[in-house]
């Protein structure tokens, strides 16, 4: 296995340089939690976990036994009893996971964990054999963090590949987005590839220049940069029926163009494709300059400057904060507002001491992800569920929601409860998680600036000297900044893609109704998977890498397969299509993303929500892990 990020194994102890003096002193702040695990994972002491329980509760004053836990996992660190490189027997890990999350984990949680944690890719035999050629060549669009991982799998998997990528790196989203302030807001040791954990995140959410990093990284450490094509666009997917390939026009930065054929052909080109410039009256008529936070141009001076902001998303709320000490004045335009919840810790350094078990304990990363999976995913479905029996349906869907709906309101009180005239304005009128809930970072202590403004109006248009609003004022502006997010629809805009029989999947599509079996593939379309496709947003917790590798699984296993059965093809039956987009609905119509209050990207213009998944990520994975023959049509 190819390592980016050099840790140590269990194999690798006793550490050489250290006694067990030094490793208690390098373990000083590491998570006690994580430290547990470890020591149980190199040792299989189940009984350090009833000995140790107690520094999984927040509320136990755990000191001495902290110290304890140090001490033994020092000693074995440097000395003691290790059970190297030996996988954790189920009965063993199900204990582990139960103890660190303070509850009886269920079963079908426990091969997620060990899948998206990075257990099998750490417990993986060291040396394998390479994997013998399937003779299949896949095209891969996009080499964001879907596509990347797309590669590697396929590599893994035995498939030659081409990934194509119109940038001139790699990154995506992670190499477009340079706006101030950018970064991710799922945990960064989640966010991550499961194959690639990473041991040295400075932060406990990374800068987008810090993920832009691992994901070079990762594409060098792999091999993945020599298969790509930079500068260069797909311009249109073609099947060939007779062939049973696809044909693939692409269009480089010179203009010239090039045609190649594949077995398979990936879009990996995500939820975010282009800038969304929003269709106000007048915006070319602007005298100053126009900035689209997707689009930023890192020469741009705001110093002194009076900026209009128009948004108020994730790109808004990480770049206004970030930029109000340098300019003179900042109006910030809000159609609707976001719900926001509490600042979090002052410092999101990651501790010394955990920087160093990351790298030094075997596991100790794997286990530190794990936690944050589980703090970070399904045991917010409850807050997305509608309780049909619920007493105040028009500002909450549950009880669990109109908890977190008074915690954040309670926050914002906090935070506002002398400014009446702001607290009026950033309070939703949606249940949470209507829309992506976001973290504050100072957004309500900028709002409260001498020089920043909240504006609620309309906008009329926009004028030579700034912003008019339905009320008839104009506010002045020398910079123009747009933080109004990326097309989502139609899905796979950039690219012409036809079909069995001449049939384009545009016009299958629409340009507002995308559908596909499982997420990924469509009916007449063989071997053409779609990745972050239709109602595969995890909306309620994780990452988009959650999805991207539990496709990507899905993808391999139906190539295996067709090579299975003999067959050189494979597309979802119309039958089984059209059942899994029924229940979709079906089960959309009992989320909050549904609740007739909610709008924004999750929907299409008729109300129909075509972008989150309405699944629990435990149950999409499962789901996703076999396909079925039943439901598929495979191509001889």
């Amino acid at each position: 296995m190819t390592t980016v990020y050099p840790r140590t194994g269990a194999a690798d102890l006793p550490l050489p340089g250290y006694d067990a003096a030094a490793a208690r002193a390098a373990l000083a702040g590491a998570d006690p939690r994580a430290m547990l695990m470890s020591l149980v994972h190199v040792t299989h002491d189940a009984g350090a976990l009833g000995e140790f329980a107690a520094v999984c509760d927040p509320r136990a004053d755990t000191g001495d036994l902290v110290e304890a836990l140090t001490a033994r996992l020092a000693d074995v660190l440097t000395g003691g009893s290790a059970t190297v490189d030996k996988p954790l027997p189920d009965e063993l890990f199900h204990a582990m996971v139960s103890t660190f999350a303070r509850e009886d984990v269920g079963p079908e949680y426990l091969p997620v964990l060990r899948d998206q944690c990075g257990f099998d890719a750490l417990e993986a035999p060291v040396g394998a054999a390479p994997p013998a050629p399937t003779g299949r060549h896949v095209v891969v669009i996009g080499a964001g963090l879907t596509g990347i991982a797309a590669a590697v799998r396929l590599a893994e998997a035995g498939h030659t590949y081409r990934v194509y990528e119109r940038n001139a790196d790699v990154g995506g989203v992670w190499l477009v987005n340079r706006y101030p302030g950018v970064g991710v807001d799922t945990p960064s040791h989640f966010y991550s590839y499961s194959f690639a954990v990473n041991p040295g995140w400075p932060a406990f959410y990374s800068s987008g220049p810090i993920v832009l990093d691992y994901l070079r990284k990762c594409a060098d450490a792999y091999g993945v940069r020599e298969h790509i094509e930079f500068d260069t666009q797909v311009v249109s997917c073609a099947w060939d029926e007779d062939a049973r390939k696809w044909t693939v026009t692409t269009r480089h930065a010179d203009g010239t163009a090039a045609v190649e054929t594949a077995d398979a052909v990936i879009g990996a080109i995500g939820f975010f494709q282009d800038p969304m410039y929003p269709d106000i009256p007048g915006l070319g008529d602007f005298a100053g300059t126009v900035v689209h936070t997707a689009a930023w141009d890192p020469e741009l001076d705001l110093t002194g400057r009076r900026v209009a902001l128009v948004g108020t998303g994730a790109s808004a709320m990480q770049t206004a904060p970030t930029i109000v000490d340098d300019v003179a004045e900042l109006t910030v335009f809000q159609r609707q507002p976001s719900w926001i919840q509490p600042r979090r810790a002052a410092d999101l350094a990651v501790p010394e001491g955990t920087l160093w078990a990351m790298r030094h304990v075997p596991a100790y990363a794997e286990w530190f992800r794990a936690m944050t999976y589980w703090m970070a995913s399904d045991g917010n479905f409850a807050h997305v569920a509608v309780d049909p029996a619920w007493t105040s349906p028009e500002v909450s869907v549950s009880a669990a929601n109109e908890r977190l709906r008074q915690v954040m309101i309670a926050y914002a009180r906090e935070e506002l409860g002398d400014r009446p005239d702001l607290l009026a304005k950033v309070v939703p009128a949606y249940p949470p998680f209507g829309k992506r809930i976001l973290r504050d970072v100072d957004w309500y202590r900028m709002l409260r600036r001498d020089h920043v403004e909240l504006c609620t109006d309309p906008i009329e248009r926009i004028v030579p000297e700034g912003v008019r609003t339905a009320d008839g004022n104009t506010v002045e502006a020398d910079i123009l900044v747009l933080a109004t997010g990326f097309h989502l629809l139609p899905m796979l805009r950039s690219v012409a893609v036809t079909g069995r029989d001449g049939v384009a999947l545009a016009e299958v599509w629409g340009d507002e109704d995308p559908r596909a079996h499982l997420g990924v593939t469509v009916p007449g379309f063989p071997n053409f998977f779609v990745l972050s496709g239709p109602n595969s947003s995890p909306g309620h917790g994780a990452g988009n890498n959650f999805i991207s590798e539990v496709q990507l699984h899905h993808v391999l296993a139906c190539l295996d397969l067709v090579r299975e059965r003999g067959a050189r093809a494979i597309e979802p039956t119309a039958e089984a299509h059209e059942a899994y987009s029924r229940a979709v609905d079906a089960a959309m119509d009992n989320l909050v993303w549904s609740h007739p209050t909610v709008r924004g990207y999750y929907r299409n213009s008729s109300g129909r929500v075509v972008v989150t998944c309405p699944w629990r990520l435990v149950d999409y994975w499962h789901m996703l892990r076999t396909p079925d023959p039943e439901a598929h049509r495979l191509l001889t």
